[in-house]
């Protein structure tokens, strides 16, 4: 009885002490920063959350990098702008502007390709297809869980304007967003041969990642046009470290494959805002196309046989390997990619797209190794 007398006296206490060291630490922060709230926003802030109207969330602004062995993109995100509800905005403008042509609306994607590069654009005051790590659309869309296809469009505007002692501006970013959609749409020719539009018009395009990032002179919009026709099985597309790359799923009712191939680009080069490439980008060059049997063969590029290729209606199960090529053509970025056909219209496009980074000593970076 005297045991448990005890124990509860020292809970007692204990509960005393830490009520009055929250007390003294509440009224040392109050003198501090003038009230209790202020000092909660304060001390969110130096760890990393903004606080705004009750609602708080993770702000990162760190730098990508590249180095060793390793490849990481860091997430940078903007603070005190409403994304969502300019996304949705811009999905508008983009689903107007293809039911004007008797296209099917676009779908906002979950992949967070989009919002990553408009977010690095802002933060590193560069415009362009290529990020600071030196890597193209597809790249970014496989580290970043993508596994259709994307083909990108990147838009800038500002209305900033400079006095001898410093800069300003009073963007409106649904104005803006506005306005960079219609060139795209219609002022697209002389600087860009309509490709712009071509993107947004393309009838094979069923989502799109949309990044808008901006501050009040500056905005940065980045629309990644997805073709997702494919339910992957098995944790797949993945890569082994036999070299062998898994493809398992199932199409959408009207689509086969056409085609498998391998692309192939040089290996990564960090640049810096003056560096960076600007016009269009395109895949890396075909190095292997990949085919069922011996029987086949491609001319002016590499053949590789699958070790097994089964397709059955929309279903679909192919495993090749690539450890020849990649002792051919050494370090770089091996892209597969899948060609669909639609079989009501005939036409052909690359469906989905898996990027692979190889190093100097090896497997640099395989999303979903298995």
């Amino acid at each position: 009885m005297f045991l448990v007398n005890s124990i509860i006296m020292r809970a007692v206490l204990d509960v005393l002490f830490i009520a009055a060291a929250v007390f003294l630490l509440l009224v040392l922060l109050q003198a501090e920063f003038g009230s209790i709230p202020n000092a909660i926003k304060k001390v969110s802030s130096a760890l990393g959350f903004n606080i705004t109207n009750g609602n708080a969330s993770m702000s990162t602004t760190s730098e990508a990098s590249s180095s060793g062995n390793s490849t990481s993109v860091t997430v940078i995100t903007t603070p005190h702008i409403n994304q969502s509800s300019l996304a949705n905005y811009t999905l508008q403008l983009i689903n107007k502007d293809r039911e004007q042509y008797g296209l099917a609306p676009v779908k906002l994607s979950n992949t967070p390709s989009a919002q990553q590069h408009s977010n690095e654009m802002l933060y590193y005051d560069y415009f362009s297809h290529w990020n600071l790590l030196g890597m193209k659309p597809y790249m970014r869309y496989t580290l970043l869980g993508g596994t259709g296809s994307v083909t990108e469009n990147v838009a800038y505007e500002s209305q900033e304007q400079c006095t001898a002692v410093n800069c300003s501006g009073t963007l409106n970013p649904e104005q803006a967003l506005q306005s960079m959609e219609y060139s795209m749409m219609y002022n697209d020719s002389i600087c860009c041969n309509n490709g712009h539009r071509d993107n947004i018009l393309n009838p094979n395009h069923n989502e799109v990642s949309i990044g808008v990032a901006y501050n009040s002179s500056n905005i940065y919009l980045t629309e990644d046009f997805i073709n997702n026709y494919t339910i992957w099985r098995g944790n797949t597309p993945s890569f082994g470290s036999n070299g062998e790359i898994y493809l398992h799923g199932t199409l959408s009712q009207g689509y086969k494959i056409y085609q498998v191939y391998v692309s192939f680009d040089p290996p990564l080069v960090n640049l810096t805002r003056h560096t960076v490439p600007s016009g269009p980008y395109s895949y890396g060059s075909d190095i292997a196309g990949i085919v069922s049997g011996p029987l086949y063969f491609y001319k002016n590029i590499s053949t590789v046989v699958a070790d097994v290729y089964n397709v059955a209606g929309e279903n679909f199960t192919i495993n090749f390997n690539i450890e020849n090529l990649i002792k051919k053509y050494g370090p770089g970025e091996y892209t597969e990619m899948m060609i669909l056909n639609n079989t009501g219209t005939g036409s052909s496009f690359v469906g989905s797209t898996y990027t692979i980074f190889i190093n100097r000593q090896g497997l640099q970076y395989v999303p979903k190794a298995v």
